[in-house]
């Protein structure tokens, strides 16, 4: 049995090198939250770190958790990141259509008070 040698790439784990692969590429934009939970009967309580990384060819959603037993890191699949980008779209496009709406009737209404 020969010893494992310890070298970068054997130290990073997946998590480490999609975040690594993303950064500084063209169009690179992240944000990230901090989320506490104080934690309920069946949530045990911890800190969440959400990291949103999008470039020109791709998106990429990274997942942080720690409580009281330790921490677990998770990248979200390439599908699942555009799932849920795409839903946030579909979502902001209505709401910003709903808004516009009710815009245009108050501004006939205030033009009709007017007259």
């Amino acid at each position: 049995m020969q010893p494992q040698s310890l070298n970068e790439s054997s130290l990073l784990d997946r998590f480490e090198r999609v975040r690594d692969s993303l950064w500084g590429q063209p169009g690179f934009q992240r944000r990230n939250s901090t989320i506490s939970s104080l934690g309920f009967s069946l949530i045990p309580q911890a800190t969440w770190i959400v990291e949103t990384v999008k470039t020109d060819d791709s998106l990429a959603i990274f997942l942080q958790s720690i409580d009281k037993d330790g921490g677990q890191r998770i990248v979200l699949p390439t599908r699942v990141c555009e799932a849920i980008y795409n839903q946030h779209e579909r979502i902001t496009k209505v709401r910003r259509q709903v808004r516009a709406q009710r815009g245009a009737e108050t501004r006939r209404k205030k033009k009709q008070e007017e007259s």
